[in-house]
């Protein structure tokens, strides 16, 4: 029953262990008010989770779990789906939308991935295609019992969990698993530690890639300590914001449960920043998170391939280009390797790097006697003195055949918390080259580094 990782150009290999997936990430569907914020916290019943606060610290990325109540009019749930995306979510984590085609569920800028079908289909998961690429995707059971024989109607006790596994422009891998476990009660009496556990072995197997987070309802109140299965939790490796922020929210407006969930694939590779809830039409709130990715995971940039997509994400190599020069601190120093450079969002990077105290350097390929606007541009902020610490050279075809340099590539001697960032390109970092297949190669350590760095200071004319 499990459809595992998807191969894509980015080279992504599926983990090990994957036995199931699981909602915990639900996106909110509204089109018209937004509602109420609602966020007064109450006590959570457990001792807060103390933050890690060393080491690097990502972007901020915003997940959002929305249960749509199932069977409500068209126009209240598109009513739903505005609300969601009217705070610019990375993710969204969806419940209770089987019914609901996928045009209902988007908007622009986002896609979404879900198995078709009555059990599989409920749970899909959302995310914003200009911060975040696809490179792994699946569906996974969570629970699979059946009515009672001689009984009919809808199987309460078979349950699935969509996940996807995203990379950004800058390298950055994160998992997000959409679940929705069944209520407790009849024949459905106990399932939720076994639904649990399956989850638990589900993030698991997705740890490998990089962090996770989970959105869902998962039918027990955390604020009921005979409800809420904490030990079972513990098990799993997995950790409710709530524990995290000292407070539990109000998701489900009857009785004011606490019912929906996102949780921490590790809290050791998480900060939470902020969490609050939102009315809408649903009997359910939205639940929204603000959280970071901290030490290895929020590395800038992690070794693998990038690839843009000409049609959906054309600028995807040429984003991450500019981020490890906006991401380089002052005193290092970025070497730019290119047979030709142009666009002027490219060309404001470097020298908003080189304002910054960046190092800069930057190789050409010259076909004609004359420097290109783009170079002249670039000779007027970082000089022609190859003795200097920041400069721009022309150099002759034989010169970069001799010396064996790439089509493309930038040398980070350190960038977004990696040292040693080496950054090969199949294409000129020029703007057509994203209208067309371009991949990009990262690798990190200094032999790799060293490797070309010493290739390009010798076609530059310097002597060891």
């Amino acid at each position: 029953m499990s459809a595992g990782l998807r191969r894509t150009a980015g080279g992504f290999r599926a983990p090990g262990t994957l036995l199931t997936a699981v909602l915990l990430l639900a996106l909110a569907l509204a089109a018209g008010e937004w509602g109420r914020d609602v966020l007064t916290p109450t006590a959570a019943e457990s001792p807060r989770v103390a933050q890690r606060t060393d080491g690097a610290v990502s972007e901020p990325i915003r997940i959002v779990q929305a249960n749509i109540k199932s069977g409500m009019a068209n126009s209240r749930t598109r009513e739903d789906v505005n609300a969601v995306y009217r705070r610019a979510p990375d993710f969204v984590t969806f419940n209770e939308v089987t019914y609901r085609p996928d045009s209902m569920l988007l908007r622009d800028g986002y896609a979404l991935f879900r198995t078709p079908g009555a059990y599989k289909g409920e749970t899909p998961v959302a995310w914003n295609t200009a911060r975040w690429t696809l490179i792994g995707s699946g569906t996974h059971l969570i629970s699979n019992r059946k009515r009672p024989a001689g009984t009919s109607g809808f199987e309460l006790g078979i349950r699935y969990a969509n996940w996807i596994t995203v990379q950004s422009a800058s390298g950055q891998t994160v998992s997000v698993v959409s679940t929705h476990f069944s209520p407790e009660g009849g024949y459905t009496a106990g399932i939720t530690a076994p639904s649990l556990r399956r989850l638990g072995l589900l993030v698991a197997g997705l740890r490998a890639a990089g962090p996770v987070l989970v959105g869902g309802d998962l039918n027990a109140n955390y604020k009921n300590a005979s409800d809420y299965p904490r030990s079972t939790m513990k098990e799993a490796g997995l950790t409710p914001t709530y524990d995290v922020m000292g407070a539990a929210l109000a998701t489900g407006v009857y009785r004011n449960a606490t019912i929906d969930y996102i949780l921490l694939g590790a809290a050791e590779q998480f900060q939470v920043l902020k969490q609050w809830v939102q009315d809408i039409n649903s009997d359910h709130r939205l639940l929204f998170a603000d959280v970071a990715m901290v030490g290895a995971g929020a590395v800038a940039f992690s070794p693998g391939v990038v690839t843009n997509d000409p049609v959906d994400a054309p600028n995807t190599v040429a984003v991450l280009v500019r981020r490890i020069l906006n991401k380089a601190p002052a005193g290092a120093t970025v070497h730019v390797i290119t047979r030709r450079i142009d666009g002027s969002a490219l060309l404001t990077a470097i020298e908003q790097a080189r304002a910054r105290g960046v190092n800069v350097q930057v190789m050409t390929r010259t076909k004609a006697y004359r420097a290109s606007a783009a170079e002249r541009r670039l000779i007027r902020v970082l000089g022609t003195r190859t003795s200097g610490r920041s400069w721009i050279l022309r150099v002759s075809g034989a010169t970069w055949d001799r010396w064996q340099l790439p089509t493309a590539s930038v040398l980070a001697s350190a960038s977004g918390g990696a040292t040693a960032l080496r950054t090969d390109i199949n294409r000129p970092l020029v703007p057509a080259s994203a209208r067309v297949a371009t991949r990009a190669r990262i690798q990190i350590g200094k032999t790799a580094y060293d490797a070309l760095w010493s290739r390009k200071q010798r076609a530059s004319g310097w002597k060891p």
